[in-house]
Formats: C-alpha cells, structure tokens, sequence
C-alpha cells in the first residue's frame, strides 16, 4: 500500500502511555521469532486487542489511530508492521518515541506529533491527517498543527516505504546507465 493521498479515517482513539510490546502487539507471542520475517497475519490479529479487543475484527483499512502522550513506548519494529498491515492510514499522537517515528515510516506508515489532537477528537470521528503539510482538519472544520515532514520523509510514505524508494531509485539509476 503506498501512501499517495492524504490519509482521511475514522479515528481510533487511545490515551497515554500505550507500550508498543504489551498494548500495541504482545511482544512475549512474537519473541521466538524475533529476528525472522514477519508474520503480518499474526501481528495484524493481535494489533491493539490487549486494548480494544474488537479491533483487529472492526480496523477498516484507511482508519487513522490517535493517541495520547508517551505513545507505542516500548517498541520493535513489529509493532509498526502490526499497525500497518491492520490497514491504518496514519498514526497521529501528542507525543511517542522518535524510534516509532522512523521504524513506522520506514513501512510506510506515517506518524505525526500533534499536540492537543487526543482531547480534539472522540473514536469514529472522521479526520484528516496530512504529513505534507503538517495539518489535521477535525470534524468541525478545526485544523491542528503537527511538523509537516521533510522532503525526503514525504517520498519514503508515498513509496510505501524505505525498501520500496530504494527500490525504484536503484531501478532509475539502471536504466539511466544502460
């Protein structure tokens, strides 16, 4: 999935303090197979249902998550991968790790630090989050202010990740020298 439009969802609202390995996915599961690759069948199964125990089977694929301060603390890479393969559009959350911030962008999921976003929206809200530009349009015509990313954070998301940009520059720079 590549990131080309501005991601508009429906909010699933979380509070502060989620850990990314006891909230987010349950890390003691995928331990054994730390190291190896993903299982993102898995990881989306069990994404947030420590939580919201009804959202692997209720996550529409384009829904934003918005949480609070201290957000997916304690994290591994698969947690990223959890929240992406769920089909989540965008992370935006007052504050996380920098850490969540690359590993998420890194497949492909962008995460925007927004202050003020948890109190603005309530679960099922439909909002728009836009990494480019750094704003979040609320329901009521309201637009917060995140970072908006950089240039080159802007074409990892809309290649759907690092692998795939470095993959289509590699192809670019074949066909250039061929």
């Amino acid at each position: 999935m590549t990131g080309h439009a501005t991601p508009r969802g429906r909010v699933w609202r979380f509070g502060n303090d989620v850990s990314g390995d006891d909230g987010i996915i349950e890390f003691a599961i995928i331990r054994e197979g730390f190291g190896k690759a993903f299982d993102e069948d898995a990881l989306r199964a069990m994404c947030f249902r420590r939580l919201r125990p009804e959202f692997p089977s209720e996550v529409r694929r384009g829904d934003i998550v918005v949480g609070g301060t201290n957000f997916a603390h304690h994290n591994h890479v698969e947690v990223s991968v959890a929240i992406r393969a769920s089909g989540i559009a965008a992370v935006v959350v007052e504050s996380c790790e920098a850490g969540f911030v690359r590993r998420a962008l890194n497949t492909g999921l962008p995460v925007m630090i927004c202050p003020g976003i948890a109190a603005a929206v309530a679960d099922g809200e439909v909002i728009e989050a836009d990494p480019t530009t750094g704003e979040v349009r609320l329901p009521s015509g309201r637009v917060l202010r995140a970072r908006p990313f950089s240039e080159r954070m802007v074409e990892i998301w809309r290649a759907g990740g690092v692998i795939p940009l470095l993959e289509r520059e590699f192809a670019m720079r074949r066909t250039a020298s061929d």
